[in-house]
């Protein structure tokens, strides 16, 4: 990996590491999770449109275009994003950003059978082999005692059940946005999805949540901020961007170093402590994605 591409890869890691405690503190603070996924790309959505407009781009309305905009926004950001959030309310955020640790494993397995004429996107040993240890070690982490976020047991566990889920459910879009990428560049794939998910999440929210209800706190200003900035418009700006440069599983692959940025925040920040068997369980689903990547 060049410098081109390595220095941005490790912004992203970075920012998505630090993503979960920001997330984690709005929700503490009263955000409720849909009106708070919704807010988040809303206003990210207006700085690409912005961008669009300063660059003269239009919006691509292709057929091929439009199955990739409505797949992601809907898919990955509203129902994965929606899920993750809502989770994170009943697990620790290092536990959420843990199992997302095993995106690149389900996009490995997309990637097989949906870009069948790449040979760096087929399944291979070291993949396969990364499956099993990447399930053995989310097993090993849903037997943990500290994933939970002072409820009981059965909200934890059906959290985990739905990030798991949600993970899943986004490993497509991501697999057909790299099919169809040369048509749709980052700045108009940003603007439109996150666009839709405003709306979208926004609409459904006023219906089963109660946003007026929120205090605006310094605290949770300051997070909704960092994650409209630095976790919508710069962190997805930066991924789109590298789906020009890599394989789609190598792109997910970002997805392995950010669980370590969130465990350590979440230590120092939030007393998120984890347990032996959450320790190991990481080690062994980062080291399943750590194989993916390998050739």
């Amino acid at each position: 990996m060049n410098k081109k591409i390595l220095f941005p890869f490790i912004a992203l890691c970075l920012i998505w590491g630090s993503t979960w405690y920001f997330i984690k503190i709005s929700l503490d603070a009263g955000m409720p999770p849909l009106y708070g996924v919704g807010i988040r790309f809303l206003f990210s959505s207006v700085f690409f449109f912005i961008i669009l407009f300063l660059r003269k781009e239009s919006i691509p309305t292709n057929r091929d275009a439009i199955k990739v905009y409505t797949s992601f926004a809907l898919l990955n950001f509203c129902f994965s994003y929606g899920i993750t959030y809502w989770a994170t309310q009943y697990v620790y955020s290092s536990i959420s950003a843990i199992l997302w640790g095993l995106f690149p494993a389900a996009t490995s397995l997309f990637a097989h059978f949906m870009i069948p004429n790449d040979p760096n996107e087929r399944l291979n040993r070291n993949k396969l082999l990364a499956l099993g240890i990447g399930f053995v070690g989310l097993t090993v982490v849903s037997l943990g005692d500290s994933n939970i976020a002072n409820v009981e047991s059965s909200k934890s566990s059906i959290a985990i059940l739905a990030l798991i889920f949600a993970i899943i459910i986004a490993a497509y879009p991501s697999v057909l946005y790299k099919k169809h990428n040369e048509k749709v560049n980052h700045y108009q794939m940003n603007a439109v999805c996150q666009l839709i998910t405003g709306i979208v999440m926004l609409s459904i929210s006023s219906f089963v949540e109660n946003p007026q209800q929120i205090v605006w706190t310094t605290e949770l200003i300051n997070a909704t901020l960092y994650l409209i900035i630095m976790g919508g418009v710069v962190s997805w700006g930066i991924y789109f961007w590298l789906y020009q440069h890599l394989t789609v599983t190598q792109v997910t692959y970002v997805a392995i170093f950010p669980p370590i940025v969130a465990i350590i925040t979440g230590w120092i920040f939030l007393n998120e402590a984890l347990t032996v068997k959450e320790i190991i369980g990481t080690i062994l689903i980062l080291s399943g994605s750590v194989l993916i990547y390998k050739k």
